[in-house]
């Protein structure tokens, strides 16, 4: 005999509650934010749906309040989240690596594309160091980014990997992957459905396990509005991370902070407070870190 499926899971008794209340999402965001607690109104929804679960000692404050605000018992919604379950991520010979879906909250069209170019699999390549330096420009607008990296193959004949670079909901249209220095840009295609572009770079010569290969390439972007956020979500983990924004001396932020999250789905993490330096850039540096994503948030 097959063993019962339980009626009673996170998911369902979660959404059931907030039925059953008569709030709305918007609600309970307001709820947790008066407990100062963030928790993006997508995490929410993923929780209700059963797409993601909380497992962080941030995202289980937030069930608790949660429990609190829909009249469960303490310990109820905690309990049906059992024994916390693997990330899907796995350390190879290459370091950490991640499942796209950890990265972005939309990944639909990306699979056939990144079986076509070839990415390379787990354990074959390990980012030593990784350069981002963003720019805007007068209106406050996302222009360009200049990525710079090191990387060593951990296998024999490597000879390319692939990058992805995603729009903003409102660009105006998929960003472009030009060649800069060391590589050259190989197959570029657009994934509209959930606004990527996938670029196939290729390194000056074939690699052999061990060696290491610098090259730098240029991203341009389309952006229709005033941005507030520059970040890099990564599949692997990085020895080195740096990450430099520079504003136009005429349209400079009010504030200004870097952050990290262990999943998209996650809360921000607040690193460090930066300020603008006299000619507008702001940078931070990270080590040896585990988390997802990366990124400089700033206000206007």
């Amino acid at each position: 005999m097959s063993d019962p499926v339980p009626l009673e899971t996170f998911p369902t008794v979660l959404s059931g509650a907030i039925e059953r209340s008569g709030l709305s999402l918007e609600h309970l965001q307001r709820k947790l934010a008066n407990e100062g607690i963030r928790v993006s109104l997508s995490t929410l929804s993923y929780w209700r749906r059963g797409r993601t679960r909380p497992e962080r000692p941030e995202s289980l404050r937030a069930v608790e309040v949660i429990e609190e605000v829909l009249k469960l018992p303490h310990g109820y919604l905690v309990a049906l989240l059992g024994p916390r379950k693997p990330r899907g991520r796995w350390v190879a010979r290459g370091g950490l690596v991640r499942p796209h879906e950890t990265l972005w909250d939309s990944t639909s069209g990306l699979a056939p594309v990144l079986s076509e170019l070839a990415e390379p699999a787990p354990g074959e390549l390990t980012y030593l160091h990784v350069h981002d330096q963003h720019y805007l420009d007068h209106n406050g607008r996302d222009v360009r980014t200049k990525v710079r990296m090191l990387v060593r193959s951990e296998v024999d004949r490597l000879r390319s990997m692939v990058v992805l670079h995603r729009a903003e909901e409102h660009d105006r249209a998929l960003p472009a992957v030009l060649t800069g220095s060391g590589c050259a840009v190989g197959r570029v295609r657009p994934v509209p459905s959930s606004r990527f572009t996938v670029a196939e770079v290729l390194f000056d010569r074939s690699l052999s396990a061990g060696q290491t290969a610098i090259f730098e390439y240029e991203v341009r972007w389309f952006a229709q509005g005033r941005s507030t956020r520059f970040s890099r979500g990564s599949r692997r983990a990085f020895r080195d991370y740096l990450a430099e924004v520079t504003f136009h001396p005429t349209a400079l932020p009010t504030s200004c902070f870097a952050y990290a999250q262990e999943a998209a789905d996650e809360p921000e993490v607040h690193r460090e407070t930066l300020e603008p330096g006299s000619y507008g850039g702001v940078h931070t540096t990270v080590q040896a870190s585990e988390a997802a994503i990366h990124g400089i948030r700033w206000t206007w």
